[in-house]
């Protein structure tokens, strides 16, 4: 039995009774554009992100601005078949992750998410089933711990984190954090994932061409 009541595999193999979501917000100024369009090499960086995780999950929503809907749907078109994929928009532009985390989460079809950035194309497995195993029945969030700080665009939300949610960004706030002491995160220390070749390039992300060209060839320093 799930943890918060549904049944479900809890950990090993097989497909998460959850979904992902893919946060697509942020234009990317280090990278000289919006992350969510970025290539590497000859495919999408979103492309690599999606390959990882739709094994995992039941399905993945991809969040983004109404500026992006259009062309991302372009870009999805001949990927569509292969995943099950929803694209959902922001309800209100430029109010960060926490918005598109709010919606997404309004509109799924279980009871957690995994958020994650776009620009996120390493995140593990066995990783994620670290974070999946580390819930309680009182959980609503289960979220990392890496050299003292909280990662919260590698972490698990339950749709109880809802409300909360809309109240931070109805008293203006953007981050994801924002509204964790009003819900009960569990954190998994450091300790848990050591035991993982590589653990920490699950939580990296391409923030600049530099990040960018270590993708493309891993032997770089």
């Amino acid at each position: 039995m799930d943890p918060k009541g549904k049944t479900g595999p809890i950990g090993g193999s097989g497909i998460l009774p959850a979904s992902a979501v893919i946060l697509g917000g942020g234009r990317g100024r280090r990278m000289g554009g919006n992350k969510l369009f970025l290539a590497a090499g000859e495919t999408l960086l979103i492309e690599r992100v999606l390959s990882r995780v739709t094994p995992w999950f039941s399905e993945v929503l991809i969040a983004v601005g109404p500026e992006d809907e259009a062309p991302l749907e372009i870009l999805l078109a001949p990927i569509r078949d292969r995943w099950p994929l929803r694209v959902v928009v922001d309800e209100t532009p430029g109010r960060g992750p926490l918005e598109g985390l709010s919606r997404a989460l309004g509109c799924l079809r279980t009871d957690w998410a995994f958020a994650i950035g776009c620009d996120m194309p390493l995140v593990q497995e066995a990783v994620l089933r670290t974070l999946w195993n580390a819930r309680t029945p009182e959980s609503d969030a289960v979220c990392a711990r890496l050299d003292g700080f909280l990662e919260p665009l590698h972490a698990l939300y339950s749709t109880s984190c809802l409300p909360a949610a809309r109240r931070a960004l109805a008293r203006g706030e953007r981050r994801l954090k924002s509204f964790y002491d009003e819900v009960n995160v569990t954190v998994v220390e450091e300790e848990s994932f050591r035991f993982l070749p590589g653990y920490r390039r699950s939580f990296g992300g391409v923030n600049t061409p530099e990040d960018l060209l270590r993708l493309l060839n891993p032997r770089l320093p």
